[in-house]
């Protein structure tokens, strides 16, 4: 039992610093020398504002980092969201931005959304053993009734780093599935997202610093 309370408590130290965890990633092993230092930010929301405010954060931090960041906010006229992208329209953009010097196109988007239950709620949960289905209803029966659940939601993202090299088809270089958990204000949620983003690009060793 004192096991599961540790457990439990240093579940709620590791999340409580970020409201953003790495799930899942991939990197592609027959690129292992490439480093972007000039990259193109997308953000894949139909809500504009925050496709700016995310953008914006991310290329700040880019460009901390002494790599070259452009929001598609500012590069586009319309919002790359918003047009109907043709296999042929792909090939002309792409060769646009290799003209213009960018090496990378980066894309975040919000693949999903589930609901989790609290450590609080889990543990008596498994405090208890039902042996009946009278006995579950009853010790459950208030949850129907009570507008105040213990769950929280989480926001399933997927980031994408394509590589614009010459010759080459638009080869995906890495993909990180990052979940966002019980995501308080939209600043502060995409300042924890950001940071958990260009700590794995660092971390693969995918920005090239100048």
């Amino acid at each position: 039992m004192r096991q599961l309370m540790a457990i439990a408590v240093f579940t709620l130290l590791l999340f409580g610093c970020s409201s953003s965890r790495l799930v899942d990633e991939y990197v592609n092993s027959e690129s292992p020398n490439f480093q972007t230092s000039k990259v193109m930010v997308v953000g894949l929301t139909p809500d504009s504002v925050l496709q700016r405010q995310f953008e914006y954060s991310l290329v700040k931090a880019l460009e901390a980092e002494k790599v070259i960041a452009v929001k598609s906010v500012d590069y586009f006229q319309s919002t790359f969201n918003e047009n109907n992208q043709s296999e042929e329209n792909l090939i002309t953009l792409e060769n646009e931005l290799l003209n213009a010097g960018f090496d990378a196109v980066l894309f975040s988007k919000i693949t999903g959304q589930e609901s989790k239950v609290t450590i609080g709620q889990s543990y008596r949960n498994l405090k208890k053993s039902f042996e009946t289905f009278s006995d579950y209803y009853n010790e459950n029966k208030p949850v129907y009734g009570n507008p105040q659940t213990e769950d929280y939601p989480v926001y399933n993202t997927e980031t994408s780093l394509y590589c614009l090299c010459p010759g080459k088809e638009q080869d995906l270089i890495w993909r990180g599935k990052i979940d966002i958990v019980n995501p308080p204000a939209a600043a502060s949620t995409i300042r924890d997202y950001v940071k958990t983003l260009v700590h794995r690009l660092k971390k693969n060793n995918l920005l090239k610093v100048k």
